[in-house]
């Protein structure tokens, strides 16, 4: 064998040995290709899901929010509706004709036990009554030491009775005030049956 076939056949080799070294590369290129493919779609359907899952999960969020909205809408307007009630016995109250919200405030009076003070009205019920309720104030508690205040109160009806530090309160306001927590729950009843 002459050196030129021994370098063919040499060359031959070599490239047969490239051959498979390409092949193999190429094979194993395809391999790798395929496997990252497959790596990114698992990815691709893994991060959908993930996504989907957040969204529903926003969703839920997002109508539970807007459901404790709505309800804190409707517990507002029947609280609303309920001052709204409490407003008008109020105005009720300030229409009792005069004999009967006499009679009412003597008998605040009497329940107070003072015999004596300071009776402060609003403006419209000392002039309109304070003098006569004053004399029968008296008269009802066998005593002269009920005065009529020179000051007035911010109140619809009723009065405030003061004895040196020590007073009643007996407005409207306040005796609604009083009771209103042991009433609402009736008025909501009466109102949203």
């Amino acid at each position: 064998m002459s050196i030129e076939n021994i370098t063919e056949k040499i060359l031959a080799e070599a490239n047969d040995v490239a051959f498979a070294i390409l092949q193999k590369a190429d094979s194993q290129s395809l391999e790798i290709i395929n496997e990252a493919k497959n790596k990114a779609n698992d990815l691709i359907n893994e991060e959908a899901l993930k996504s989907q899952n957040d969204a529903e999960v926003l969703k839920q969020r997002k109508v539970s929010a807007a459901q404790l909205q709505a309800k804190k809408m409707v517990l507002s307007a029947k609280q609303e509706s309920i001052n709204k009630s409490f407003d008008e016995a109020l105005k009720k109250l300030s229409d009792i004709p005069e004999e009967v919200y006499i009679n009412f405030i003597l008998s605040e009076i009497d329940k107070s036990s003072f015999v004596e003070g300071e009776l402060v009205l609003n403006e419209k019920d000392k002039k309109n009554i304070g003098e006569k309720l004053v004399i029968l104030a008296n008269e009802k508690l066998n005593t002269n030491k009920i005065k009529l205040s020179d000051k007035t109160i911010q109140a619809s009806g009723g009065f405030v009775l003061k004895n040196g530090n020590i007073e009643i309160n007996s407005t409207f306001e306040t005796i609604l005030s009083s009771i209103k927590d042991e009433l609402t729950f009736e008025v909501a009843n009466v109102i949203f049956k």
